[in-house]
């Protein structure tokens, strides 16, 4: 190995040995960090997740509702999500809107966050929760459109930043106007570190990564109510 690259390895190390990353959201088991898988464990593990209907398969909400609740009510089940609705593609916005209400009351009753996903949506999603009212905590996961920033902060919602802010300039423009109290960082489907994300919004954020690190915790700790962090 390189030196350059010895050096590299070695401060990403250190970095994991005296931080606790937290991926809000993830398809990948990392078991160098903290995160909460999105979907069911398998028998025997003991990793964190969420469980939702996707918006994509939203037809099937009735066939899997029993299987839901139960996973609402696992003690390692610390969201629900991701729900949502997208224009893009899935089945019809009636069908898609049918099942996320049900899901949101599931969050309520189960005293859950929610994941939100949204695709073309957003108008749609602002309106229902202001129709809703919901006590439970929402995060737009995934979040790149840089117009819709001022617009969901005045609504409340978390922000999840993920791999598009290492690409994205019109996102990275905006990461500083994110208050670090609405902040979230996940690595979603990406094949990226988490870790590479971490510091790229502490550059942009002209923040050092522990006291980022401690933020997200603090947002954490607030916001996963079931997750007992450190």
């Amino acid at each position: 190995m390189k030196i350059e690259k010895l050096f590299k390895y070695s401060k990403f190390v250190s970095f994991y040995t005296n931080f606790m990353l937290i991926d809000i959201h993830t398809h990948q088991k990392n078991k160098a960090v903290t995160y909460i898988w999105n979907g069911l464990p398998n028998s025997g593990e003991t990793v964190f997740f969420s469980a939702g209907i996707h918006p994509w398969d939203a037809q099937h909400f009735s066939d899997n509702s029993a299987q839901l609740e139960a996973a609402l009510s696992h003690k390692n089940c610390l969201a629900l999500g991701e729900i949502g609705l997208d224009k893009s593609t899935g089945p019809t916005r009636e069908i898609q809107e049918i099942a996320f209400r049900k899901q949101i009351a599931l969050s309520e009753q189960f005293s859950l966050p929610v994941i939100i996903h949204c695709v073309k949506s957003w108008n749609e999603l602002r309106q229902l929760k202001k129709e809703l009212q919901p006590t439970q905590a929402w995060i737009f996961h995934g979040f790149s459109k840089a117009t819709l920033l001022e617009e969901v902060l005045h609504e409340g919602i978390y922000i999840s930043i993920g791999a598009a802010v290492l690409l994205q300039p019109k996102l990275q423009g905006i990461i500083e106007q994110i208050p670090t109290s609405q902040l979230f960082l996940e690595t979603d489907d990406a094949n990226v570190s988490i870790f590479d994300i971490y510091q790229k919004v502490s550059e942009l954020k002209h923040l050092p990564l522990l006291e980022l690190e401690e933020r997200i915790e603090e947002n954490c700790k607030r916001v996963f109510t079931k997750w007992k962090i450190g």
